[in-house]
């Protein structure tokens, strides 16, 4: 996957209702849209040029590449 966005998720406080993390030692968070999708970009509320996403209720499963990122993103558990 480009660019790399794995790794280890905290807890960053609650946003749109829902939790958000970030990635440890890095800028990447995984978040709720309220339009019904998680993503995972540099940026909460702004999936900018790279980005995955999961138009799902729950936030394990296999995130799409949007944007100029590439291959799938799986987040298993938080």
């Amino acid at each position: 996957m480009t660019p790399d966005c794995k790794g280890t998720y905290e807890d960053a406080g609650e946003y749109n209702g829902k939790r958000s993390y970030q990635l440890v030692g890095n800028g990447w968070f995984i978040w709720w849209d309220p339009e019904g999708n998680w993503a995972i970009s540099t940026e909460r509320g702004n999936v900018g040029a790279n980005f995955w996403v999961l138009f799902d209720p729950e936030i394990a499963g296999t995130y799409s590449a949007g944007g100029d990122a590439e291959g799938d993103a799986i987040v298993t558990g938080i």
